[in-house]
């Protein structure tokens, strides 16, 4: 399999996901917050410190892991956006061990929140980003990269998980 394929883009054909992935998770991010102000809710009481340990190495890996996957996207030239059309498919760096390591890097900065402020709030908020990235982001993303891509995404996904 090639490191990339690249395609002159000419026409506006895109994943066409309209409602961009980072505004849902900052949605979920803010009502899991809210609510935990509103309606306290710990998941281990007298865990303190542990849990916000484990949430921030937890988070902090989320957010490298991501920042390596966009870092990618943006020295190649390749459009972040998913209302945008690609002009390459990235498969080195992050996107060797995730097809979706910004993704995996939003949900893990959730959840690494919700466990570092022992939260039950904060674990449940992970649970909407997680539906909308699994049932109706990827699977607009993947047929767009299979319309796209033909054969060389088909043998990228038998090769790398979507998740992690």
């Amino acid at each position: 399999m090639r490191n990339q394929t690249t395609l002159n883009v000419n026409d506006k054909d895109s994943a066409g996901v309209q409602i961009m992935p980072p505004s849902v998770f900052l949605s979920c991010l803010i009502i899991g917050i809210c609510l935990e102000l509103l309606f306290p809710w710990t998941i281990m009481p007298g865990n303190w410190f542990t849990l916000s340990i484990i949430g921030i190495i937890i988070l902090a890996l989320g957010a490298t892991f991501m920042m390596w996957g966009h870092g990618r996207f943006h020295s190649l030239g390749v459009n972040v956006p998913t209302n945008m059309p690609v002009s390459r498919l990235v498969t080195d760096g992050a996107h060797k061990y995730s097809r979706n390591p910004m993704y995996t890097g939003l949900i893990s900065i959730i959840l690494g929140m919700g466990i570092a402020i022992n939260s039950v709030w904060g674990l449940i908020a992970v649970l909407p980003m997680a539906l909308y990235i699994s049932y109706y982001v990827i699977p607009k993303e993947e047929a767009y990269l299979i319309r796209t891509f033909g054969e060389d995404y088909e043998k990228y996904c038998k090769n790398v998980r979507r998740w992690f």
